[in-house]
C-alpha cells in the first residue's frame, strides 16, 4: 500500500506541472512512465526529476505522441524499473516501454497483427552488447555468449533479459544500479564484462569516450531484443485510434531516433 501511495503522490505532483495544466480542447492527457535511472544516451538523470535534455528515448516518445494525435505534451512519470509494469497494469500510468516477457498481463495492451498475435514489427529493436577492458585485447571475432560462460558479467539492475541470459548459462552480477557503477566494477576487475543495451552500437560513442580508451565494445551482440511502447488496456480501449497511430508512427519512423540523437552528440 505504501508503494502504491508513493506512485499516486508522484502522479499528483506531475498533474500540477505546466504541461498537465495546459491540456485543452482536443487534448488526450497521457501519463508516460519510464525508468528513474541514468542510462545515456536514451534516459538521462536520476530520480523523479526529468532533466533538460531528458534523453533520446524520451524525445522519441514525445515525437511519437505528437505524431499520433494525442494533442498535448505527455506527463512524464519516472519510476524504478521494477515498478513500471505494476504501475501500467494498475492504470497508474498510461504508457511505458516494455521489453519482451514470457507473459503479459491482460491489463496491458500491445500492438497486434491481423492474426491477433503480438506485432513484432511495431517494436523498437535493441542490441544487447558487452563492454570489456581494452587491455584484455579480446579479438573482434569474440562470440560473447560463448566467451563469457564461466566468467562474471555486470549488468544494471532491473533488466528484463537477466533471466534469459542466466538460462543461457551466463553468470551475472546485477547489483550495480547503472552503467557507470558497472564499468567501475569492470575497471577494478570485479567483473569481466558489462552488459549494455543500445539501438545502434554507435550510440555508445559518447559513453565510451569518457573512459579515454580504457573500455571498448565487442562487435558481436550478446542478444537482439525488442521493446514495445505498451498501453494500459483501459486507456487503449478508450483511445484505440491514437494508440494504434502511435505504434504505426514508430514503425514508419524507424530512422527518427538517428535524427533525435543529434541533440546528444558532441562532435
Amino acid at each position: 500500500m505504501k508503494r502504491r501511495a508513493g506512485i499516486l503522490l508522484m502522479l499528483a505532483v506531475a498533474a500540477a506541472t505546466p504541461a498537465a495544466q495546459a491540456a485543452g480542447p482536443g487534448c488526450i492527457p497521457l501519463r508516460v512512465g519510464y525508468m528513474d535511472q541514468n542510462r545515456p544516451p536514451y534516459w538521462l538523470g536520476e530520480g523523479e526529476k526529468v532533466p533538460d535534455p531528458p534523453g533520446a528515448a524520451v524525445d522519441l516518445i514525445s515525437d511519437a505522441v505528437k505524431g499520433a494525435g494525442f494533442g498535448c505534451t505527455p506527463v512524464w512519470v519516472r519510476l524504478p524499473i521494477a515498478r513500471l509494469k505494476v504501475a501500467l497494469t494498475n492504470g497508474d500510468i498510461d504508457l511505458a516501454p516494455l521489453a519482451e516477457l514470457s507473459f503479459y498481463p491482460a491489463e496491458i495492451a500491445l500492438p497486434r497483427d491481423k492474426a491477433g498475435n503480438i506485432d513484432l514489427e511495431r517494436a523498437l529493436h535493441n542490441k544487447v552488447l558487452v563492454l570489456v577492458r581494452t587491455r584484455d585485447k579480446l579479438p573482434a571475432s569474440t562470440n560473447p555468449m560463448q566467451y563469457f560462460r564461466g566468467k562474471m558479467l555486470g549488468i544494471p539492475q532491473g533488466n528484463s533479459y537477466v533471466a534469459r541470459l542466466r538460462e543461457a548459462g551466463l553468470t551475472l552480477d546485477d547489483g550495480g544500479r547503472d552503467l557507470d557503477r558497472n564499468i567501475e566494477k569492470l575497471k577494478l576487475g570485479r567483473v569481466d564484462g558489462v552488459v549494455v543495451a543500445a539501438v545502434a552500437p554507435a550510440h555508445l560513442k559518447e559513453t565510451l569516450a569518457r573512459y579515454k580508451g580504457e573500455i571498448e565494445q565487442l562487435p558481436q551482440p550478446l542478444l537482439n531484443v525488442r521493446v514495445w511502447l505498451a498501453f494500459n488496456d483501459n486507456f487503449y480501449r478508450a483511445h484505440p485510434k491514437q494508440s494504434e497511430a502511435l505504434w504505426t508512427w514508430l514503425d514508419k519512423n524507424r530512422g527518427r531516433l538517428g535524427y533525435v540523437m543529434q541533440r546528444y552528440r558532441k562532435d
